[in-house]
């Protein structure tokens, strides 16, 4: 992960004119005060927490209403959210945590704000983002250093403190991006997981790692004592798969899938059924069912199609039926208005989302040769199987 070489130094928010700047400058252009003053300071400080305001209201809802000293980079920007962050510090109840991998400390944040924490340990690797995370966790053991290179120190702490295996949670979060940005395999992310995992497992009862929501999930089979994967679905993003290895554990890992609304959450299992043959078809019935990315993901649909009596059409990944799909935050259901040749549907005037699966031209080439504006209420599926091309129209069921 890139830092800056300058980062935000929590000095600069204790000088006594740093509140009236902030809140004279509360709604002016990050970019525009970012040419006026550069990197000279307090300013670069002060502009790095409007920027974060101005960013970020949505993602850290709560931490903006602290004192909390965001960084500069790309460590704000590729942390978790506070909801993501808050759902993995649920699956934890040991009285002690660990976070080696800290990046901007948001996923310590929540781990130190249970009711059941006794004691927190955060390492990050980039020294200017530990110094922060000191500051803004202040109760916790803080270190800085590769995850192997914490581990003399957090085995001292754990000593110290007389804390057993049996008490302790090994939270992290691998930086998982190659040099050419893409995602790489577990034993090439840093640290690599499947070489640590002996060692962790050794000091927690727990091991909780993070995932890019683009890994295989049967990849995960190297992890040893594998007992759960969660696939966490928030905002219609797919954005984080979660595995948890339990000391002892043995047989398959249960998968499941985590769809986080504000109020609720969502939760399907793959312990909850065993699949059963679902028929495929060529032609769609009444009604037509979209998995979201997170049961996309999960490979739970297939479990679901077998529940509902679903038949899998033989286009992408949707499903078919002649009865009204019951309302789930799992996945988009749609009444089948019209099947056609490209370009022969009698489209209605409100417009709607325009989606290819195969078709070879560009959803804004097709808007733009259909005149058809964009909306919410209706869908346009163009569908390529082998050599045929389809349209389909769809109305949105709420």
């Amino acid at each position: 992960m890139g830092h800056p070489k300058q980062q935000v130094d929590p000095e600069d928010f204790k000088l006594k004119e740093a509140d009236l700047w902030l809140s004279a400058n509360a709604h002016s252009s990050v970019a525009d005060l970012r040419l006026k003053y550069g990197l000279s300071r307090p300013y670069f400080s002060w502009i790095t927490r409007l920027e974060a305001q101005h960013k970020y209201a949505k993602k850290f809802p709560k931490l903006l209403q602290t004192e909390w000293v965001f960084p500069a980079g790309q460590a704000t920007e590729q942390s978790s959210s506070e909801r993501t962050a808050e759902y993995k510090a649920s699956l934890v109840s040991s009285p002690y945590t660990v976070d080696l991998c800290a990046g901007m400390g948001i996923d310590s944040w929540a781990l130190t704000n249970r009711e059941t924490g006794r004691g927190h340990f955060a390492n990050e690797l980039d020294k200017g983002l530990s110094r922060l995370i000191a500051v803004n966790l202040k109760n916790s053991t803080t270190a800085s250093g590769s995850a192997e290179d914490a581990l003399p120190q957090l085995k001292r702490w754990l000593q110290e403190k007389d804390i057993s295996p049996m008490e302790v949670t090994i939270y992290l979060d691998p930086d998982r991006r190659s040099g050419s940005g893409k995602s790489v395999a577990l034993q090439d992310a840093s640290p690599n997981i499947v070489d640590l995992q002996k060692e962790l497992l050794n000091l927690s009862h727990t091991l909780l790692t993070k995932h890019s929501p683009m890994i295989d999930l049967a990849a995960l089979n190297e992890l040893n004592h594998l007992s759960e994967i969660h696939v966490v679905e928030y905002q219609g993003e797919c954005k984080e798969v979660l595995a948890i290895q339990r000391w002892g554990h043995t047989g398959s890992p249960t998968c499941k899938l985590v769809v986080l609304k504000e109020h609720f959450i969502a939760e399907r299992s793959s312990v909850e059924g065993v699949s059963e043959e679902i028929p495929y078809v060529t032609e769609l019935d009444q009604f037509l069912i979209q998995p979201g990315p997170g049961l996309a993901k999960s490979n739970l649909h297939e479990l679901l199609a077998a529940e509902e009596q679903w038949k899998k059409w033989t286009v992408g990944n949707l499903y078919t039926c002649n009865h009204i799909p019951p309302s789930s935050p799992f996945y988009k259901r749609y009444k089948v208005m019209e099947v056609a040749k490209p370009y022969k549907l009698k489209l209605p005037e409100e417009g709607g989302a325009i989606e290819r699966i195969g078709y070879p031209e560009h959803p804004d080439v097709i808007r733009k040769k259909l005149g058809w504006k964009e909306g919410r209420e209706n869908k346009l599926f163009a569908v390529k199987r082998g050599k045929e091309k389809l349209m389909v129209f769809a109305k949105r069921l709420e």
